[in-house]
């Protein structure tokens, strides 16, 4: 090899090292470097925008099985500690240094029977390295000394503070619990909020469209707190106009939101390395996403308040910085200045009775796990706000999905009654349809914008579908069905509606039946489920599902050969606009085939 040809490989494996390094190995002191003893400091913001240091002080290394459960066990004490209580929720991604060195992200509280100071556990910095270096390619690991290792010390993850009793019983245990990343939100309130966390608690609503299509995903609506989040116990409204890049230095707060706007959900932690753009923090996972899309944001901490199940950091979020991108075991990586993608989620509320009238406006991080818990919490929330009530109602409601990855928009009216909580159907129904779209078999629908508009009134506007009656008590192939309908609306008067359809003239049957219902309805046992050949065919299916002010007259027929069972042959159907028609009726007659016909 020439001179020249020497130097461009030198200068392409320098390039390589830059690109993929992107630190410098000399800033960190990697766990096979760690002894008992090691003394440090760690960093953290208790009150206002302030970073204070604590003491830190190593007293071994958990070596579980593989290395993503290996921890740094540390003594922690100091004004800031003393202050917060302990280790309080918020504190997690505080990054702790050796010889000004930086050794991973305190990331659990702990319990042990031999430690009266308190203590915690670290995650190792190669473990939070690795989500830069998945962008640069260059995996870092080493292993614990073996003089550091706690010998027959195991450790037990709990999702709470252990009681007194289970510490001291368990003498060679050590107990962690999360240091979680707080949840904080504000514009829910009442049972928008427990909804939000802990998912609807009553018997969920039926006869939506979710129940009417081939859904292979159902719509996760357990709630939050089903992810190991944790609710903030006090929530401040979100600063959008606080913040900028030089806030996100190590020791420093770090956001990330799940909504923005009239509604503000998200979780704060602890900036534990910067990297030029890029962050990483907390030292545990946020949602376990892997990959992720959420906006990165500021945070202004008020205070670290004192209390007796687990201390926490009181704040704020603020704007947008940029973007996280990974959501791993070992904590969340970012890019600053990188805008993260979000769907636009517009609620309009009229309340018929006082006319009094709401929007909001959200920005929602596109996560098919947890939009259905986001739509449903901020829907009810909308409605519940504008009505000032919790009961009975009819809603009309008009739905429009828009997406990048759709030819066009999906819309949808709906009409929806209730004689107990109105509120739960609207958001429901478009939490169903979203998840429907997102877990699609063809293409992402790249949702972009979701709006959804109704007018509520108080009123039980419904019709019973009280009677069908037919022409004739037998009818032949070709004959024309004359039926009428009789509506009675509700502590009303009555409405008839009348029609005919044709049976087909080479229909072969012993009997058919005429049957009367609204909405949608199953498939009976006869006919084919629908096939789905592109995200178009999905759009339109939700689409041309009859509501609930539609009445449906149907001619079904049994059929002898495959597919074997009844199968629906053609149908009429009525608006009857502004009523929730409910029951149905129907009637079954002879079919007469004369033997001549041919």
């Amino acid at each position: 090899m020439g001179k020249k040809e020497a130097l461009i490989c030198g200068i392409i494996l320098m390039a390589v090292v830059v690109v993929g390094f992107g630190y410098t190995r000399s800033d960190f002191m990697f766990l096979n470097e760690i002894e008992p003893g090691m003394t440090g400091v760690g960093k953290t913001i208790v009150a206002g925008d302030t970073i204070s240091e604590f003491n830190v002080s190593v007293i071994g290394v958990i070596d579980e099985p593989g290395d993503s459960s290996d921890f740094i066990v540390v003594r922690v004490s100091g004004a800031a500690i003393g202050r917060s209580g302990g280790i309080a929720q918020g504190m997690s991604g505080s990054p702790i240094y050796i010889d000004g060195k930086l050794i991973g992200a305190l990331s659990r509280a702990a319990a042990w029977s031999k430690e009266l100071t308190p203590i915690g556990l670290v995650t190792p910095i190669e473990q939070m390295l690795r989500i830069i270096d998945s962008m640069h390619n260059t995996p870092v690991s080493s292993r614990p000394s073996t003089d550091a290792i706690l010998a027959g010390v195991t450790l037990s993850e709990i999702a709470t503070p252990p009681s007194s009793e289970k510490v001291l019983n368990s003498p060679n245990t050590i107990f962690a619990y999360p240091v979680s990343s707080p949840l904080l939100v504000s514009g829910l309130s009442g049972r928008s909020l427990t909804t939000l966390m802990d998912g609807y608690s009553k018997q969920p609503p039926t006869g939506l469209v979710s129940d009417f299509l081939p859904v292979t995903v159902a719509p996760h609506m357990s709630g939050l707190s089903s992810f190991g989040l944790r609710l903030n116990p006090i929530s401040g409204a979100a600063k959008d106009n606080t913040g900028t890049t030089t806030d996100m230095q190590p020791g420093g707060g770090i956001g990330v939101a799940l909504a923005s706007g009239d509604v503000t959900i998200g979780a704060l932690g602890t900036v534990t390395y910067r990297d030029k753009n890029l962050v990483i923090a907390f030292g545990h996972p946020f949602l376990s996403n892997g990959n992720a899309d959420f906006p990165l944001t500021s945070v202004h901490i008020y205070d670290t308040m004192r209390s007796y199940d687990a201390s926490f950091k009181l704040g704020t979020l603020g704007k947008a910085l940029g973007t996280i991108l990974e959501d791993r075991s070992s904590g969340i990586g970012g890019e600053i200045g990188r805008q993260a993608k979000t769907i636009d989620f517009g609620i309009g509320v009229l309340d018929l009775d006082t006319k009094k009238a709401k929007n909001f406006q959200i920005n929602l991080v596109d996560e098919p796990r947890i939009m259905p818990n986001l739509i449903l919490a901020t829907g009810m929330n909308a409605i519940d706000e504008t009505l000032d009530r919790i009961g009975q109602g009819t809603v009309e409601v008009n739905y429009q999905i828009i997406g990048d990855g759709m030819t066009k928009p999906l819309e949808r009216r709906d009409l929806f009654l209730s004689t107990q909580d109105i509120a739960v159907y609207p958001p429901w129904q478009l939490a169903g349809i979203v998840n429907f779209l997102q877990y699609n078999d063809f293409t992402d629908p790249k949702i972009t914008r979701i709006t959804a508009t109704m007018q509520i009134t108080h009123k039980i506007k419904a019709m019973h579908i009280n009677h069908l009656k037919l022409d004739k008590d037998s009818y032949a192939p070709g004959d024309t069905i004359h039926y009428t309908v009789d509506l009675q609306t509700y502590q009303g008067g009555t409405q008839t509606v009348k029609g005919s359809i044709t049976v087909p003239k080479t229909l072969q049957a012993d009997d058919i039946t005429v049957r009367a219902y609204s909405g949608p309805r199953l498939l009976e046992e006869g006919e084919t489920p629908v096939e789905f050949q592109s995200l178009d065919d999905v759009v339109k299916a939700i689409e041309d599902l009859p509501t609930y002010d539609t009445l449906t007259v149907e001619l079904f027929a049994w059929a002898y050969i495959s597919p074997n069972g009844m199968q629906g042959i053609d149908k009429v159907r009525t608006k009857i606009t502004g009523y929730f028609l409910y029951d149905k009726r129907e009637v079954t007659v002879p079919l007469v085939v004369s033997d001549n016909s041919e």
